[in-house]
């Protein structure tokens, strides 16, 4: 079976791998982003690039964050976490002279596409929960993109009225509350002593820090409601949750599992399941590689 590389772009890493559906992931690796700046992320291309030059694959599958205009296959409008890389395609990452097919859709969505792709469901909603919220809708194994490529953004959905000023230039986002930076945000306007720690420290801190603990619960209670809302929305029979805060546990998956089905009636919870994702933080990179396959 042939073997494609995939890339999950995030706000802070790139992960990548090689392999295929059948055989998973023959080798993963992890390029940190020390400067959000393009050509800090064209290096970190090559960097990847470099590193599986002794591989063979037969093209590239790389998820991104932002909105991606499905007429001009450009990031279109803001992209709030990396806002430098935003009306350009992301196959302009690659170097001129790149010999194979890159393909390309949002990193939520292609979390999502490898999710289902194990789990049997006739309608998926993944979400991302890292630097950002992600989400990405998948219906009948197919990315479900919306009228112009814009679906599923439900990081931007507005958990409090006229709340936190989000990155992406509206108020009160879920983004704003319940993401790693909404968090570090919400702790260094308080002035915590923990705002600048790593997310391994932040969680702990969550468990006797009366502020820290607070303002993550608070998250987590967007989050559970935003949640309860798609599925009164879309009637999903599958929510995923990826992405590195949930790797490490940031939100636990029993209480929102708990919390959305008291939020939503008997008819949406009759063929409802709520998981973390099989994959965890590769999901992305195995649904580069899906896209490959399936293109």
């Amino acid at each position: 079976m042939k073997q494609y590389l995939g890339i999950d772009m995030g706000a802070s890493s790139f992960k990548y791998g090689i392999g295929n559906s059948r055989d998973g992931l023959l080798h993963f690796g992890t390029v940190r982003i020390h400067e959000k700046s393009l050509e800090a992320v064209r290096q970190n291309i090559l960097a990847l690039l470099e590193d599986v030059k002794d591989f063979h694959f037969e093209g590239v599958g790389l998820g991104t964050p932002g909105t991606i205009d499905r007429k001009t296959g450009k990031i279109f409008g803001v992209n709030p976490n990396l806002k430098f890389f935003t009306d350009m395609s992301p196959a302009e990452l690659f170097p001129k002279d790149f010999p194979l097919p890159v393909l390309y859709d949002n990193d939520a969505n292609l979390m999502a596409l490898a999710e289902s792709s194990y789990e049997p469901c006739r309608l998926c909603f993944g979400v991302t929960v890292g630097s950002g919220i992600g989400g990405g809708i998948i219906v009948d194994g197919k990315i479900f993109h919306g009228a112009g490529g814009f679906a599923a953004e439900i990081g931007h959905t507005i958990a409090v009225l006229d709340g936190i000023a989000c990155n992406c230039g509206m108020q009160g986002c879920l983004e704003t509350y319940a993401s790693v930076d909404g968090i570090r945000r919400r702790l260094q306007k308080a002035q915590s002593p923990f705002a600048d720690m790593d997310l391994p420290t932040i969680i702990a801190q969550s468990k006797s820090d009366a502020f820290v603990k607070k303002t993550v619960a608070e998250g987590e209670t967007h989050l559970i409601q935003a949640l309860a809302n798609i599925c009164n929305i879309l009637n999903p029979d599958l929510i995923v949750l990826g992405g590195g805060a949930m790797d490490l546990g940031l939100y636990d998956i029993d209480k929102i599992r708990e919390e959305v089905f008291l939020r939503i009636s008997l008819a949406h919870r009759k063929e409802l399941k709520i998981e973390l994702a099989r994959f965890g933080n590769r999901a992305g990179v195995m649904g580069g590689i899906i896209l490959c396959e399936r293109s």
